[in-house]
């Protein structure tokens, strides 16, 4: 994206593409802070998956929605499995995301949460960070149910009125506490329930990304 390019935020907003892209975000991206060598601060945006395929949607997204690239890199870990990298810097993007996108920067597991104008938006953006959501940190069982588990108590809320305003499922969101001090919130969805948001995703996702869910 050259210095000229002017975005418009609001159509951006409208995007089921750009729903999708921060449903992974909100997943799997994050707006570090960071320093370089002589102390200027640096404006990194990354997105992190051991699955190829979702960092490549994830570029692909971001040139589209953006007209920039992205770098895209491979790191072999020990004991865990190989992970893959998206990385931009640029000032503008990363403000744009954390301003106009609400995207929380630093350490934002506790913090994220669904945008206001994705939350207040049409099924069609909802479905579309819901299914962004769902590759990233959620999850589908063998028993073709469908499991969220996060750290983010906002989320996890957000997701519960999400899921109620688009397919009419009220479920109840289970909290945990791990050695007296890390808290996480579980929400689930049925089989019958799943697969009725799984078709609908794949309806959903219909010229925006190809994901095989079902």
């Amino acid at each position: 994206m050259s210095s000229t390019t002017q975005l418009n935020i609001e159509k951006l907003k409208k995007s089921p593409k750009l729903a999708l892209l921060l449903g992974m975000f909100a997943g799997d991206g994050c707006l570090s802070i960071k320093h370089n060598g002589q102390g200027y601060r640096c404006y990194p945006i990354n997105f992190y998956n051991t699955n190829k395929k979702y960092v490549k949607l994830f570029s692909d997204l971001f040139l589209e929605l953006f007209q920039t690239e992205g770098k895209t890199r491979f790191r072999q870990r020990t004991n865990k499995k190989d992970l893959w990298e998206f990385e931009k810097y640029s000032v503008k993007l990363y403000n744009i995301f954390n301003n106009e996108f609400e995207i929380a920067n630093g350490k934002k597991a506790l913090n994220v949460s669904i945008p206001s104008f994705i939350l207040n938006g049409n099924k069609e953006l909802k479905k579309n960070f819901f299914l962004g959501l769902l590759i990233t940190d959620g999850g589908i069982r063998k028993e073709r149910d469908i499991i969220f588990h996060l750290a983010s108590k906002n989320l996890i809320q957000d997701l519960k009125t999400l899921i109620t305003d688009v397919w009419g499922f009220d479920r109840k969101i289970k909290k945990y506490t791990q050695k007296d001090k890390y808290i996480s919130y579980q929400l689930t969805l049925n089989r019958k329930e799943s697969f009725k948001i799984l078709s609908d995703a794949e309806v959903a996702q219909s010229g925006t990304a190809q994901i095989n869910l079902l």
